[in-house]
C-alpha cells in the first residue's frame, strides 16, 4: 500500500493552481472543477498502473517518483478541456476548417516543421523523446512483457492522445473557444519511433545493473 503514496505528486502538481483559485471560490469556481476533473483522470490512470507496480528498492522508488512527475507533465502537455464555455458560440460551420488542421500523410508535418518553424529541432527531439520514459518504465515495472508490446503499447498510447487532440480541436471548432491542437500522424510516428530510445535506455540500466551485481559478488566473497 506505501506505493499508493505517489498519488500525492498529481496534487503537488496542481495543488498552487488550487489553492491559487480557491481564494476566490465563486468566481474560480469552473477552473476549480476543471483542475479537480483533471486530477481524478490522472489518479485513476496513476492507480491502474500502481496496482501492477512492486517497489522494492531505493532505485524502484526513485524511478516511480521520476515517472509520476513525468506523466502529470505529459498529461498536462497533451490533454486540454474546457468543461465550462463561457461566451462562447455553437456553430458547425466552423468544422470546415478541420481539413486544415489534421494532417494524415506520414512526413509532411515534418518537413512543414523544418521548413516553417524557427524552433523545429527541439519540436523534433521533444516528440522524439515524449514517450521514451514511458517505455522504459513499462519494461522496468513489467507492465509490458516484452520489447515489441512496450512499443506496440507505446504506439497505442501517442495515437490515442492524438485522437483526444482531434476531438479537441473539434469541440474547438464547434465552440469557437480557439484550442488549436489536433491529430498529426508525424506526432505518431515520432513518438513511437521514440519509444524504443526508452528501451534501449532501459537495456542499458540492466546491463549496469548486472554489472553492479557482479561486483557486489566478487566483494562479498572476496570479503
Amino acid at each position: 500500500m506505501k506505493k499508493y503514496i505517489l498519488l500525492v505528486f498529481p496534487l503537488i502538481f496542481y495543488g498552487e493552481s488550487l489553492w491559487f483559485y480557491f481564494r476566490d471560490v465563486h468566481y474560480y469556481l469552473p477552473l476549480i472543477i476543471q483542475i479537480i476533473v483533471h486530477l481524478i483522470i490522472i489518479s485513476v490512470c496513476m492507480i491502474f498502473l500502481l496496482k501492477l507496480t512492486i517497489l522494492q528498492n531505493v532505485f524502484d522508488w526513485l524511478i516511480g517518483i521520476c515517472f509520476s512527475v513525468y506523466f502529470c507533465i505529459l498529461y498536462q502537455n497533451t490533454i486540454e478541456f474546457m468543461l465550462f464555455l463561457e461566451n462562447a458560440h455553437y456553430s458547425l460551420k466552423n468544422l470546415r476548417y478541420i481539413v486544415n488542421s489534421v494532417n494524415i500523410i506520414p512526413i509532411k508535418g515534418i518537413i512543414d516543421v523544418l521548413r516553417y518553424n524557427p524552433s523545429a529541432s527541439f519540436q523534433i527531439f521533444g516528440n522524439l523523446i515524449m514517450l521514451a520514459p514511458f517505455a522504459f518504465a513499462m519494461l522496468y515495472f513489467k507492465w509490458a512483457k516484452s520489447i515489441k508490446q512496450a512499443i506496440w503499447y507505446s504506439f497505442l498510447c501517442t495515437f490515442g492522445i492524438e485522437l483526444v487532440q482531434l476531438l479537441q480541436r473539434i469541440l474547438g471548432l464547434v465552440f469557437d473557444i480557439g484550442i488549436g491542437r489536433s491529430f498529426d500522424i508525424d506526432d505518431v510516428i515520432l513518438n513511437t519511433i521514440g519509444a524504443p530510445i526508452g528501451v534501449g535506455c532501459y537495456l542499458l540500466w540492466r546491463k549496469v545493473e548486472e554489472l553492479f551485481l557482479q561486483i557486489r559478488k566478487k566483494s562479498s566473497v572476496t570479503i
